[in-house]
């Protein structure tokens, strides 16, 4: 019979595991390098983690392997699982950031499904790109992008009023 690994009685705590996991990662590790030598660290399975996380296997795997980029809330379940906070992935700037643009993308998807989504990731792509090398502050920077979500949105709202009507829901 197998015996499941109790975290709060395990004998590697959560500070000893990243103390562990941090000796093993390059200073340029991804999210899912820091997961995966977290988890290690700590003698978790990914079928472990991925039940403690209510993630599927396949989701880890991936994220683990560096074929997809954690999502905000894959983020958030990941670091309770593995008792770590979101800092451990990144600073609490970098994540607000990311939850304010899931929570836009998921706006823009419910008013105006998967190509208002992409077309507004790539307005936000092309708009952070002009600020590459430049000496505008981050707030500035913030600003203005805000901004371009506010004109976004209002361009899709008025686009909407020449849709014709069998078009709309």
């Amino acid at each position: 019979m197998k015996k499941e690994t109790n975290f709060e009685t395990s004998p590697l705590n959560t500070q000893d595991a990243k103390a562990e996991a941090a000796t093993t990662l390059a200073p340029d590790a991804t999210n899912g390098d820091k997961i995966k030598a977290l988890r290690t660290a700590q003698h978790m399975s990914m079928a472990e983690l991925a039940r403690r996380a209510s993630m599927s296997d396949r989701a880890i795997r991936y994220i683990e392997s560096n074929q997809r980029e954690p999502s905000v809330d894959a983020i958030q379940k990941i670091a309770a699982a593995l008792g770590v906070t979101t800092d451990y992935f990144m600073d609490e700037a970098t994540f607000q950031q990311e939850l304010n643009d899931d929570l836009f993308y998921a706006d823009v998807r419910k008013k105006y499904g998967s190509r208002g989504v992409a077309q507004a990731k790539k307005i936000k792509e092309q708009t952070t790109a002009l600020f590459a090398g430049g000496e505008l502050s981050e707030e500035d920077q913030a600003a203005f992008i805000k901004e371009m979500e506010a004109l976004f949105l209002d361009a899709k709202a008025d686009a909407k009023k020449f849709t014709p009507k069998k078009y709309l829901r």
